[in-house]
């Protein structure tokens, strides 16, 4: 019972930050070329770790918690190629990754993620991972069709593949949370929240930019 009494509040929580973040997320230009490479760029600079964040939470899950280590294990392999999509997105929209700024919320967003598994508890990794994949199957679909339309779908793999293979990496990841304890559910809430405020304002960033020069100011 207490079990599924955490994975309800994790669940719920979910939700509160996905009504926060969606209407940013659906409400950014995607139709702009400029807007949507910035996203894709800031989108690379973050799935270009995740392989090895995952990797590290696998590494330090402790021997007790045998599932936890076979989870990410797994999400590992799954994560594997996803950068070089981000690139031929950006390459079709005529830019390269030299194009665009690395924005520092996007540089945030896993830096803390290594504090967080190091540091706090490796199962809190589950709320960064929540927070971006839950966006993307609740959000993607809509986004995928409208990049499509205004870009072709040759500059839209990334988001493509994001709007319906996260639903069978979330029902794993539920599956997982389940078997946490109160104090590793505490973290990943904890965790999962920060995830989504810091995404929020890079979205709100990237939605204010009028052109590339005035990144660097």
């Amino acid at each position: 019972m207490e079990k599924n009494k955490n994975l309800d509040r994790i669940k719920k929580a979910v939700e509160e930050e996905m009504a926060k973040t969606g209407p940013l997320f659906l409400g950014l230009d995607w139709e702009d070329k400029m807007a949507y490479g910035l996203w894709l760029k800031q989108t690379y600079n973050m799935v270009n770790y995740s392989t090895r964040l995952v990797a590290l939470a696998g590494a330090w899950a402790d021997l007790d918690v045998e599932f936890l280590h076979n989870r990410y294990v797994d999400h590992s392999r799954e994560e594997r190629g996803h950068p070089i999509l981000c690139v031929r997105d950006l390459e079709c929209l005529g830019y390269n990754l030299d194009t665009f700024p690395t924005l520092y919320e996007s540089e945030a967003m896993y830096q803390c993620q290594y504090f967080w598994i190091l540091h706090r508890e490796p199962a809190s990794f589950f709320g960064y991972t929540l927070s971006l994949e839950t966006l993307a199957i609740k959000f993607c679909d809509e986004v995928y069709a409208r990049l499509c339309k205004a870009h072709g779908k040759n500059a839209a793999t990334f988001l493509k593949l994001h709007s319906g293979a996260d639903i069978d990496h979330l029902q794993s990841a539920y599956k997982a949370i389940s078997q946490l304890n109160d104090t590793q559910i505490e973290m990943a809430l904890e965790n999962l929240k920060l995830s989504c405020e810091i995404y929020r304002g890079m979205l709100r960033k990237i939605k204010d930019v009028k052109n590339i020069e005035s990144l660097a100011s």
